[in-house]
Order: C-alpha cells, then sequence, then structure tokens
C-alpha cells in the first residue's frame, strides 16, 4: 500500500503498470487501433474544453453521489468492462469487483470473464452490470442473456461498435492474442517476473489456465479453444435490439454510440440506456472522439434515456466536464486497470480513490455541492 499511495494520479499508476506487466499486455490494454487517431482524441477533446468557475458558494456539504437507471452509486463513476481482466492480475476480475463495491460504484464485467457472473453479483449486488458482444450464433446471445437472467442481474449492456475487430497490428507482432503465440510472446512473459509469478504461475499451480466461466459447454477454452465467442456479428441489426428488448425485461443499454441518428432509433426500440463510445479507440480508427459526440446525443434523446461516456477520462474535473454535457454517469476502463496491474484489488481501490479526490476537489472549486447542481452553464461552449 505504501508504494500504491505513492501514485498520485492516473499516469502515475500507469506507470507502474507498464513496469509489471508483459510488454505485449501491457499494450493490449493501453493501446488502440491503427495510427491511435481515435484513442488520442479521446483524451485531447476532453482537455479542449473548459470548466466555468462560480464562486461565493457554500460547497461544504459536498455529495458526489447520484443514481443510473435506478440505482443508487457514491460516485458518477464506473468501472467499464474490459477484456481479459484475470490476465491483466491473478483473479483479475473479482479483485475489480471488490474495488468497485466497496467504493460504491458500478461494474461491468465482459463477456470473457474467467470469474462467474454469479460470484461477482454476490460481491456487487445491483451494481454488477453485464456486457455482452453481439454473435454470429445468435444462439451464444441467448445464453448470455439467460445467464445474466440466472445470476440476477439487473442490467445488460450490448456493444454495439464491434462488427469486426480492430485493427491492432501491434498484439500480431507480441503475439498477446487468442491463435497468435509466438517466441516474442514468452520473451516479453520471461522479462516480466511479478506477472510470471505473481498471475501466471498461481494458475499454473492450480491446474491449468482457467477457461471462461459463463460459456456455453464446449466453448470456454481460452488457450486452444474454438473462439466462437469471438465470432462478432457483422448482421447485427436494430431488429436484433428489438429482439433482446423484448426478451429483457431489466435495464438495457446499448454501448458503441456516437452519433444522434444511431441514439434515436436506439431509443425507437426501447432501451434504458446509451454509452457513448468508441471501444477507446480501438475498433474504428478516425472516428469522432466520445466527448465530442456527447452533446448532440444528450439532445437527441435525453432525459427519457439515460445518457452516459467512456473514453478518455482520467481526472475528475473531467468528469465533470461530461456531467456538465448531460451524461449520467462516466465509465472508466483503462485507469482500474493500471490500478489492478500495478497492486491488485488495493491497486483497482487506488484508482477510485484518486478519482473520487478529484471529483471531490473538483465539485468545491467548480462551485458544486452535488452532481445535480452540474450543467452546461459550467463549460465552455
Amino acid at each position: 500500500m505504501t508504494r500504491l499511495a505513492k501514485a498520485q494520479n492516473i499516469d502515475e499508476l500507469a506507470a507502474m503498470a507498464r513496469r509489471r506487466l508483459p510488454r505485449g499486455l501491457f499494450e493490449y490494454l493501453d493501446r488502440g487501433a491503427e495510427d491511435e487517431v481515435t484513442m488520442r482524441g479521446n483524451a485531447d477533446s476532453i482537455k479542449r474544453v473548459y470548466l466555468r468557475q462560480r464562486v461565493a458558494i457554500d460547497v461544504s456539504g459536498r455529495d458526489a453521489a447520484t443514481e443510473v437507471l435506478g440505482i443508487r452509486q457514491s460516485l458518477p463513476i464506473g468501472i467499464a468492462a474490459t477484456g481479459l481482466a484475470s490476465l491483466i492480475h491473478h483473479e483479475g476480475e473479482s479483485k475489480l469487483a471488490s474495488a468497485a463495491a466497496a467504493a460504491g460504484v458500478p461494474f461491468t464485467i465482459g463477456t470473457s470473464n474467467f470469474t462467474s457472473q454469479a460470484k461477482l453479483q454476490e460481491i456487487c449486488g445491483d451494481l454488477l452490470w453485464r456486457l455482452i458482444y453481439p454473435n454470429k450464433r445468435r444462439e451464444i446471445v441467448e445464453h448470455h442473456i439467460a445467464k445474466a437472467r440466472e445470476a440476477g442481474i439487473r442490467t445488460i449492456v450490448i456493444t454495439m461498435d464491434s462488427a469486426v475487430t480492430g485493427n491492432r497490428e501491434y498484439l500480431r507482432h507480441s503475439g498477446f492474442q487468442p491463435g497468435a503465440t509466438n517466441a516474442r510472446t514468452f520473451a516479453q512473459v520471461l522479462a516480466a517476473p511479478h506477472w510470471l509469478f505473481g498471475t501466471f504461475l498461481p494458475y499454473m499451480l492450480a491446474g491449468g489456465f482457467p477457461e471462461f466461466a459463463d460459456m456455453p459447454e464446449g466453448e470456454r477454452k481460452f488457450w486452444g479453444g474454438t473462439f466462437s465467442w469471438a465470432a462478432l456479428a457483422d448482421d447485427f441489426t436494430w431488429d436484433d435490439v428489438r429482439a433482446i428488448r423484448k426478451r429483457w425485461k431489466g435495464n438495457l443499454v446499448l454501448k458503441g454510440l456516437s452519433t444522434a441518428e444511431d441514439a434515436r432509433a436506439a431509443a425507437a426500440c426501447g432501451v434504458d440506456g446509451i454509452i457513448v463510445s468508441n471501444h477507446g479507440g480501438r475498433m474504428l480508427d478516425g472516428c469522432i472522439p466520445s466527448f465530442m459526440a456527447l452533446p448532440e446525443i444528450v439532445d437527441a434523446v435525453a432525459p427519457g434515456v439515460t445518457v452516459m461516456v467512456d473514453g478518455g477520462f482520467k481526472r475528475g474535473a473531467d468528469v465533470l466536464k461530461a456531467i456538465a454535457l448531460g451524461a449520467a454517469s462516466v465509465w472508466v476502463g483503462r485507469a482500474t486497470l493500471y490500478g489492478l496491474a500495478a497492486g491488485g484489488e488495493a491497486g483497482a481501490a487506488r484508482a477510485l480513490a484518486i478519482f473520487r479526490a478529484e471529483i471531490d476537489r473538483a465539485m468545491a472549486l467548480l462551485g458544486c455541492g452535488a452532481i445535480a447542481d452540474i450543467g452546461r452553464g459550467h463549460v465552455t461552449a
């Protein structure tokens, strides 16, 4: 904890993560697609908008809690779905879930999870969300919806921006993706003893690498599997969304929208929420940054549809900029994975504590005692 406490911001946690992970695995969590124009644009667009500070306001009773889709959370942030968290740190999904539950914020578990969502739901309760990728085999989608219902999940998220996999050339070089392992992969593992002995070896000593917990029978292997779980659906349409809406009675959220046209189409399908996202710049490079797309989507469908956003958020003040533009909450993915890699559950908790302190400080300096006080008058046009 002493080492983690020295990290004063998310970038310093990222530097710790870089030193502890194999290079290819760090690139998997840290980098984007192709020339990384959108990934950089996500962060840069936030910094180009400025806060309008108000003064002479009593902010001594500050409270950053908010309610999203009928569920109260202590901060206007959540841990976004991030693939293969349990490769970043031993049993990483459980550790992220525990950090989120302790902080009182939601945690979205991805589809390729090694820890069952039923176990994670015991940790997080209603703060656990479930992300599902559209699959060429619709029965796999139906399987995931049924498993979410069985686990008592209240909110599912459908990824909409991944008709095919984004072009991440560095992963083919490093071999840190299924089916691409090469000599560089092993060399990088040997050069990262913290990860080798702290993450990989415990799995091996326990009987081998874990399988995907919630996949159908025959689809659970990570190494040497058929990878049917990765057969993304390039034929997934609004008709599929409407069909899911009819079968799923809980909260339905679509992630990966960046235009008002798609937001209105989603609203017409009866969804409860939208996450404005471009997959962290990991799919279509050159598409509009999430923060830039946020206002037009808010104007198109809010407040009837709850609008959230992710992509490039590493400071509490930047979270408040998104809230000012109409976001109900902000999802962070890389930030908490940096913490996880740096120090397991304690590292993820440190990332959330940094956000908590920065959000509280920024609210005080902005002149806002509650999240509901923040509006468009608090940012430059």
